[in-house]
This record gives structure tokens, sequence and C-alpha cells, in this order.
């Protein structure tokens, strides 16, 4: 199978604080600018490429366990977010969706 064609999704950790979920993705390699996010009320889905980018005088002497070719990944939440106000980052190779919560407990007034 030709690395281009293979299809691949990250190693992901999905927390949450009262207020938001926060999912972290390990994609070491990619430019924010290759992902596609796309938000649905209970899931999350993330799509994107990572091209290998090797130059002409390398020679691959052990295999390579790094991902290359098509990111594609949709993760089940378990709360709804509201999908208009999802944040993401990437630094040092970690993609972070923040995704605030629907329903969001008002703090007590005093």
């Amino acid at each position: 199978m030709k690395e281009s064609s293979k299809t691949w999704c990250p190693a992901i950790e999905l927390n949450q604080t009262d207020r938001d979920l926060i999912l972290k993705a390990e994609i070491p390699g990619v430019d924010i600018k290759h992902l596609n996010i796309s938000a649905e009320p209970n899931s999350i889905a993330i799509s994107g490429v990572h091209d290998r980018h090797q130059s002409t005088v390398e020679q691959e002497v052990i295999p390579s366990e790094l991902h290359y070719g098509q990111l594609d990944c949709s993760v089940p939440l378990p709360e709804a977010i509201q999908v208009n106000h999802v944040r993401a980052e990437l630094i040092d190779g970690v993609l972070t969706i923040t995704m605030p919560k629907v329903n969001i407990a008002n703090p007590a007034k005093i």
C-alpha cells in the first residue's frame, strides 16, 4: 500500500472541566493550516494530510513508525458542545481543541 493512500488517526486524550471538553491529539509534523476540524453537537472530527518531506540525500534504513498520508478521525463526545465556540491551537505537535459544554451551570450569585 502506498503511504499516501493510508488513513490514520492520532493518539487522542479527552478530558473535561466544569465548563469545557478538552481534546488533545498528537500530530507532530502537521501544520494547523493543513487540518480541518469539524464540530457537531455530539462529536468532533479532525482531518488533514501529513506529507512526507524526505530530502534526496536521505535514505530510510529503519522502517518508519511515523504516520504519513490522510489523517481522519471522528470522536464521539460524552456531552453536547457549543459548536460555534470551539477553539483549536497547535503547539509543539499537540493539537488542543477546547469545546464549551452546552449545559454550563451558572455559579450562584451571593
